[in-house]
């Protein structure tokens, strides 16, 4: 199929930072809307959306009508780089396409002259629409509209993701992972053969779509796999070469993301080639088998653990692969590029031979095996009832649960609820899946939340505040639970928490014993050994933690959540419930 992609009319001056737009009624310039909840677009007048009512936001300058030709419709996601839309093609009518709009600023490069990054944006835009192939979202246009936004319009393409498939079912049998990974590979190597790199290869970017008749109805065969985003990461990274350090935050979608990148992508300047692919491929592999990437944590953590630690093998988060699976995830995830395979034909031929070879041995069937991976001491329930909590090892195994689809939730102190829905299938393997937690912002690194590269003296540090039981009066540093003497659940807050940024930290000496007069704090104050915060004398358990402090030995284990329990089923829910899930009965 050939491609069109208007090029008459070169895009005129680049902007660097500012978009520019065309003047409408009251010589206010005009801008398109869109509802922040069901995400639609509208033109200029439109203040509330018709459909729920909710008040709309100005987005992108302009209208909808994207350079005379694109109708956008609906905003499907937002990223690094810019926004998605679902447009509509008004040259034809009954075609939909995927609009990616572009921010000037990602384009923008001091060291280039006027007209040049702009000009190698051209170029890289129409590389990437040069990838012809059935398992890759094809750039059909790109350009500038006359209010000065940039933007690709692809194929657009109804389905999901590998990552949503991924976070619903946790893994995937290894036939099944063959399956998407042969169309993967086949896509990245159309790619590679035109002379392109993704760069950013990850279970976001490709995507999964059911084959179905005009009536909706699934038809036989395997699923199509697309990849998408190809050529993007070369253009962003092209263009931003050499400005700001690649090593922060903020570089997290130009660069790649750190989970699935090479090591050798994190040094400035580095030569790439297809093996940098090939490692993205694996560890996306290892993703699809394991339950997790190779590396998780902070940003900084995984650059580090990329640079100076092997990757962790298959087996030790996944019983039942085979050997030979997991020799051929491992070659594509060595540290030193000469030690993978030299292109991604190489190594799907290697993990395909090793799955054919050990295909026989997965036609048993079985018990489910569902593998939770958390903190310790999460509590993790299934339908609204509880399936026990996640001790020192990080993981909980359930093998009573029926197949089918379900709500999973692990709850953690600290930390709001990871809640989803997942589905458990017939067959005997394991099923891994990996808690996600959303925590609020951090004020530095720490090792609960991934571990830190160094001393995070000089970044501002606030201790918690004081609060005050209601019932008792007992005092305790704020994010306390329960209270250690009467057992309350409400606080109200006493002082706010002061900066100690200059402060140095207190080392606490660990010691079994908790009588020691080392372990008492100022006015005869018991200290926790477990969290370091100081208790009133006489408190027989931490108002923080949880932990005794009235014995001689420590046998803390993490506090079970406050919960109501049905009168009528006996089942016990998290607090704030308010119906039974499997009676209806008022609780």
């Amino acid at each position: 199929m050939q491609v069109f992609i208007p090029l008459a009319r070169s895009i005129d001056r680049f902007a660097a930072t500012t978009y520019s737009s065309r003047s409408t009624r009251a010589g206010l310039p005009s801008s398109m809307r869109e509802c922040p909840r069901c995400e639609r677009c509208y033109e200029d007048e439109v203040a509330v959306c018709p459909d729920d009512q909710a008040k709309t936001k100005n987005t992108l300058p302009g209208t909808t009508l994207l350079n005379a030709r694109y109708r956008l419709e609906k905003r499907l996601g937002r990223g690094a780089m810019g926004q998605v839309y679902l447009a509509r093609d008004e040259n034809l009518i009954t075609r939909r396409v995927a609009v990616k709009t572009i921010r000037p600023d990602v384009l923008s490069d001091e060291d280039l002259q006027e007209g040049e990054a702009i000009a190698r944006f051209e170029r890289e835009a129409r590389t990437a629409a040069s990838v012809q192939h059935p398992n890759v979202i094809g750039v059909t246009d790109f350009g500038k509209s006359e209010e000065g936004v940039f933007f690709l319009v692809m194929e657009f393409v109804d389905g999901e993701s590998l990552y949503q498939l991924l976070r619903r079912e946790g893994t995937i049998p290894v036939q099944r992972a063959l399956m998407l990974l042969r169309q993967t590979c086949a896509g990245v190597e159309a790619a590679h053969d035109e002379g392109i790199l993704h760069r950013d290869l990850k279970p976001a970017n490709i995507f999964i779509v059911q084959r179905k008749k005009k009536d909706g109805s699934p038809l036989v065969g395997d699923d199509i796999v697309k990849v998408g985003d190809f050529g993007l990461a070369k253009i962003i990274n092209q263009s931003l070469a050499g400005a700001t350090s690649g090593a922060g935050p903020a570089s997290r979608g130009i660069l790649g993301t750190p989970e699935y990148m090479a090591p050798e992508q994190m040094h400035s300047g580095a030569v790439l080639d297809a093996r940098a692919d090939v490692y993205a491929l694996g560890a996306i592999a290892y993703h699809m088998l394991g339950g997790r990437p190779p590396f998780t944590g902070e940003i900084m953590q995984i650059f580090a653990q990329k640079l100076t630690q092997e990757t962790p093998a298959l087996n030790t988060l996944r019983s039942d692969i085979p050997a030979p699976v997991e020799k051929a995830v491992m070659h594509a995830l060595s540290k030193e590029a000469d030690g993978r395979p030299a292109s991604v034909a190489d190594w799907f031929h290697e993990f395909d031979q090793a799955v054919g070879n050990t295909s026989l041995q997965e036609e048993e069937k079985g018990e489910t095996r569902v593998v939770v991976m958390a903190p310790p001491g999460a509590e993790v329930y299934v339908d609204d009832e509880r399936h026990g909590s996640v001790g020192r090892s990080g993981r909980l195994i359930l093998t009573s649960i029926p197949p089918g689809q379900h709500v999973l939730r692990i709850a953690h102190a600290g930390d709001k609820d990871d809640e989803r829905v997942i589905e458990i299938r017939s067959d005997a393997e394991e099923q891994i899946i990996q808690a996600q937690f959303k925590s609020g912002a951090t004020s530095g690194l720490s090792p609960s939340k991934g571990g830190s590269l160094g001393s995070v003296s000089g970044i501002q540090i606030k201790t918690p505040g004081i609060v005050a039981c209601t019932k008792c009066g007992s005092r305790f540093a704020a994010g306390a639970k329960f209270c250690g003497r009467c057992g309350n659940t409400v606080f109200q807050t006493v002082v706010e928490g002061p900066d100690v940024s200059k402060t140095p930290p207190q080392r606490i000496a660990p010691s079994p014993s908790l009588n020691l007069p080392s372990l008492r704090g100022a006015s005869n104050n018991i200290r926790c050994t477990r969290c370091g915060v100081d208790q009133p004398a006489g408190t027989k358990f931490c108002g923080k933690c949880g932990a005794s402090l009235g014995g001689s030995q420590i046998a803390w284990s993490a506090p079970r959540p406050v919960e109501v329990v049905c009168p009528r089923c006996g089942v016990s829910y998290p607090s704030g419930t308010k119906f039974c899930g499997r009676c209806g009965r008022t609780l």
